[in-house]
């Protein structure tokens, strides 16, 4: 599964927007994931989004999270959405990268 990921802010408060193709589901997904509370010595998540609570998670493109994001008014770079169909054109799995708001990004692994 590919992963690529945006660290923003939304109302406040760190985000984490992940984008990616799941290749052996053969579908998109997206989580925004936020910050809920430190619990010992991590820190524990909520989600504001994942495509999980959908009805229908696993039948979205990726025009479908774009809408998404403007619901919750988060910009991500144009990047993310660039490299994640490149990743499903190309079939690629097991992808990391990490994006920067000037479309910039570091890939962290592929196989």
């Amino acid at each position: 599964m590919s992963r690529h990921y945006f660290k923003t802010s939304h109302e406040g408060s760190p985000i984490t927007v992940l984008i990616g193709w799941d290749r052996p589901m053969n579908n998109f997904f997206l989580v925004i994931e936020k910050p809920a509370e430190l619990v010992g010595n991590s820190m524990a998540f909520d989600f504001l989004y994942t495509n999980l609570q959908e009805r229908d998670p696993f039948n979205h493109d990726l025009d479908y999270y774009r809408a998404v994001l403007r619901h919750f008014q988060i910009v991500v770079p144009e990047s993310m959405f660039i490299e994640v169909q490149r990743d499903f054109e190309k079939k690629i799995g097991n992808r990391v990268a990490n994006h920067q708001a000037d479309c910039s990004f570091t890939e962290l692994a592929i196989e």
